[in-house]
């Protein structure tokens, strides 16, 4: 009897894990969570975002052999994350124009955006990390600031598509809401 259950659990193991080797297109849908203010006083602000990964890959999936296909990302992420910094400040009291029309430029490096895995005994791990980095000038001045988010997953089956593009948009969310809720940017911002 405990070997029919542990056969059934080595198949069922088996079945899952079959989807860890075809190649998976992520949707980015990161969802912001800002409040509506005036904290941008009608400033104008030109957005830069530039994509600095060396791979433009999210990551790999993985088995308990180690990586297997790759998650690459349905849509640009770069206009991705410019357009949601740009709706953000909007909804902030920005107003988002061409540098050249600009009290402030806002400049945005997507350093990582990242999905690996790991094996362990009993149970693999799923690493999510995301990381910007601001580059802000005003009138009298200039600033930088780094954003991170990481978040690790202990899995005992090998995640569905659904759950990886869920854990990837997390940290594509957390991270944009670290740098757009950052009150000591929107204020730089926002002196004239």
């Amino acid at each position: 009897m405990k070997n029919k259950g542990l056969i059934a659990l080595v198949l069922a193991a088996a079945v899952l894990s079959g989807c860890a080797f075809n190649p998976q297109q992520a949707s980015l849908n990161p969802t912001l969570n800002i409040s509506e203010s005036q904290v941008g006083n009608n400033t104008k602000v030109a957005v830069q975002v530039i994509d600095e990964r060396a791979d433009k890959s999210l990551g790999r999936r993985g088995t308990a052999y180690g990586d297997a296909a790759e998650i690459t990302a349905k849509q640009d992420l770069a206009t991705v994350v410019q357009q949601e910094i740009e709706k953000g400040l909007v909804k902030q009291g920005f107003i988002v124009s061409e540098k050249a029309d600009a009290d402030s430029v806002l400049m945005v490096e997507i350093r990582a955006l990242e999905y690996s895995t790991s094996t362990g005994f009993w149970t693999g791990g799923v690493h999510i990390k995301g990381a910007f980095k601001s580059r802000a000038k005003n009138a009298d001045s200039d600033m930088e600031k780094m954003y991170r988010y990481e978040k690790e997953e202990r899995v005992v089956v090998v995640p569905t598509a659904e759950t990886n593009e869920q854990w990837i948009n997390e940290a594509l969310t957390e991270t944009l809401n670290k740098l757009i809720t950052d009150g000591e940017l929107l204020n730089f911002l926002s002196a004239k």
